[in-house]
């Protein structure tokens, strides 16, 4: 497939950002990244399914991480065929895959699904157990991150599944204890029933929130617990609605079983609901002392608290760094205890670091350590951040995207600023930041412009598209998400619902040095039609800047930051 063009864009994006240390004034370092490739199909409906002889229709996401020598995808709701969706709700539609450790000469891998037992042609899908209980992962409930430990290799899942209040005696008035970070909120409810056995907070007050056929009552618990502290919570009702607290779980493999995770913690958090996560070799939590190369030393998690900020609100980065390997419990289960980045020391500028979420602190994402946290971009969807090594020597960020407006509490204020619907890009020198400022990377283009991924030659659905010659107009799927309410599941939302890029994956195992800079390799999904394309992005290093001294340990955190700078250094044996 040849590259994608973009007819609007620059020919290179000029990324000037500030590489700031602890005893030295900031100096400025000039790198370029070229527009991205687009190499192939991963998986998806195109006229030449991938992969073939597999009964795949289409599927997102595809979360990748390395273990035991094996590249594993984590893929999201996977249809086998074009009208799943009008036929059943499903109790488990996620699916995983491997990768090839080295990508193709040209063109992309073709994933090698998971199958059943003695059917070749079905896969199966990821099973997530508490015990001899298989826990819901139907619609919207799907694989968030993935990594290993060296030992064991871990899926982490969003099931919707909200953080209620409960009643402890001696207490009769509903609180959120244990877990002193979330605050017991009365006033909202949950929409019953669920909507595609999707929970969903709701105003209780005005008995608002809910799609039509549920209804806003109150929780059984007496309330929903939401985080105060989330940068969603602006005040309003509508900020506590979307600082309700959900359990994110975090699952072990069984080894003989690859598709089977077992339950091995809860983590209840609103700031993390969005999540993403990497390992690295060395951790110190300062700003020299660490090897950010994969390793298995240390995970680190970046989150957000949704996917989305409408209305003025905010999903700002967190970041929480955890000890590997895990300690486990005589149950099997894993022992979570997390560190929370809690601002900059105010004489060195050394991060400091909390055992408290609630004392968690926005990254900066202006390039200024200790700078604004502001997400410019009320769209964050999915993220993926990876460390690219020398000559590079940056953190990268992919994020953003698009969603259909149908999705969106405010379509009208979702999309401000250049370039809507883009793949943005940032960078750091550390995975606290600062983050440089967004800058638009994958564009949706025009339906007019052949080679732009909506118009003719393109991956993306659109309506306006109209083939010129041998550049074909991405096709719909017969059937899409709206028709499912429609009597019969009419065909009809292939006449609105355009493709939108969503969810990229940066695949680490593919990061490629060269002279001069790296080639990222990186899969993004397209949502209509609904699958997954494998994309290439050329960062060109530009002049070195010399390491950061580091910084004196110091015990008085910035005013408004709580904890401590980091004395600890973690490093897996060998690396």
């Amino acid at each position: 497939m040849d590259p994608i063009q973009h007819r609007r864009a620059r020919a290179f994006l000029a990324l000037a950002f500030l590489s700031l240390c602890s005893a030295t004034p900031a100096r400025l370092a000039a790198q370029t990244v070229t527009p991205p490739a687009v190499i192939g199909q991963l998986v998806g409906p195109w006229p030449t399914p991938t992969p073939p002889g597999l009964r795949l229709y289409g599927t997102d996401l595809g979360w990748t991480f390395e273990h035991r020598g094996v590249l594993i995808a984590l893929f999201g709701d996977t249809w086998p065929y074009a009208r799943f969706l009008c036929d059943t709700q499903p109790f488990n539609d996620d699916t995983q895959a491997t990768l090839p450790l080295e990508p193709p000469a040209a063109g992309a891998p073709v994933p090698a699904f998971v199958t059943r037992a003695g059917a070749p042609g079905e896969y199966a899908p990821i099973v997530l157990r508490r015990g001899t209980e298989s826990l819901d992962l139907g619609f919207g409930k799907t694989p968030l991150t993935g990594f290993s430990d060296g030992v064991d290799a871990f899926g982490v899942f969003g099931r919707a599944d909200l953080v209620r209040c409960t009643r402890r005696p001696p207490r009769r008035k509903p609180s959120c204890l244990p877990h002193a970070h979330l605050t017991c909120a009365a006033d909202v409810g949950e929409c019953t029933p669920p909507t595609l056995g999707l929970a969903t907070p709701c105003d209780l007050l005005h008995r608002t929130g809910c799609l039509p056929g549920s209804t806003c009552q109150p929780s059984p618990g007496g309330g929903l617990c939401v985080d105060p502290t989330s940068s969603q919570n602006d005040g309003t009702i509508g900020g506590r609605l979307a600082a309700v607290a959900h359990n994110i779980h975090v699952g072990v493999q069984d080894p003989a079983r690859p598709v089977e995770y077992e339950l091995a913690a809860l983590l209840p958090t609103n700031k993390f609901i969005n999540v993403t996560a990497r390992t690295v070799r060395c951790f110190s939590g300062r700003t020299c002392g660490g090897d950010y190369r994969s390793g298995h030393g240390a995970v680190l998690f970046w989150g957000r608290p949704g996917f989305t900020a409408e209305r003025g609100r905010q999903a700002q980065l967190y970041l929480m760094v955890h000890r590997l390997p895990f300690l486990r419990k005589r149950s099997g289960a894993i022992r979570l205890r997390p560190w929370y980045f809690a601002g900059l020391a105010g004489a060195t500028g050394e991060p400091v670091w909390s055992r408290h979420e609630s004392h968690a602190v926005p990254l900066a994402l202006d390039g200024v350590g200790g700078g604004s946290p502001r997400e410019e971009q009320p769209i964050v969807d999915q993220m993926a951040i990876s460390w690219v090594g020398e000559p590079v020597s940056k953190w990268v960020m992919l994020y953003g995207g698009d969603l259909a407006d149908y999705l969106l509490q405010d379509p009208a204020g979702a999309r401000p600023g250049p370039e809507p619907g883009a793949v943005r890009i940032r960078f750091a020198d550390h995975p606290w930041g600062p983050w440089t400022a967004a800058l638009p990377h994958l564009l949706p283009g025009s339906a007019s412009v052949v080679g732009d991924p909506y118009g003719p030659g393109g991956v993306l659905h659109h309506s306006a598209c109209v083939d010129q010659g041998a550049a074909r107009c991405a096709p719909s799927d017969p059937t899409r998400p709206p028709d499912v309410f429609l009597p019969g599941c009419a065909s009809v939302g292939a006449l609105f619902d355009n493709g939108r890029f969503y969810a990229p994956n940066i695949i680490d195992t593919y990061t490629r040095r060269r002279a001069g800079g790296a080639d990222l390799f990186w899969n993004v999904s397209t949502w209509n039609p609904y699958g997954v394309v494998l994309m290439r992005t050329a960062i060109e290093a530009g002049s070195p800047v010399p390491p950061s001294p580091c910084g004196r340990a110091h015990s008085s955190p910035r005013s408004g930051a709580a904890g401590r700078v980091s004395r600890f250094r973690w490093c897996a044996a060998g690396e």
